[in-house]
């Protein structure tokens, strides 16, 4: 009888294990992704950062399509600000936002008072997007 209880009791001990140790190697990696996620965030905000501090006009200039990236958008955007190495591809995106001619306020609106300014993770699929309103 003790030998079916010792038995009994690795095959259960056995079976608890494997999720256990699945778990702690789970916690184990949670700082490494929250140091990366930490550093994502902080480039998304210093280039929103330094998109909003541009003048409006410049910015109006820059509008476009609501999913096409803005001459900010890094690397290689014609006004792309510098940006450290460890920052990933980051995409902005400047729309006119207003009323269109379905007399809705959305994005594609036709008025010059209204700009809304994204900027997010160029991949995977956008992470920690910035959105703003910037007014004339």
């Amino acid at each position: 009888m003790t030998l079916l209880e010792a038995v009994f009791a690795l095959l259960l001990l056995s079976v608890c294990l494997i999720p256990a140790a699945n778990a702690l190697r789970g916690a184990i990696n949670v700082p490494a992704d929250s140091a990366l996620a930490a550093r994502e965030l902080d480039c998304v905000s210093t280039l929103m950062d330094t998109v909003l501090a541009e003048h409006y006009a410049d910015l109006l200039s820059a509008a476009g399509a609501p999913d096409a990236p803005s001459v900010y958008s890094t690397p290689g955007g014609a006004r792309a600000p510098a940006m450290p190495a460890h920052c990933p591809a980051l995409t902005v995106t400047i729309t006119r936002y207003g009323v269109d001619s379905t007399r809705r306020i959305g994005l594609g609106g036709t008025g010059e008072h209204l700009l809304r300014v994204t900027t997010a993770l160029a991949a995977p699929a956008g992470r920690w997007p910035l959105t703003t309103l910037v007014a004339r």
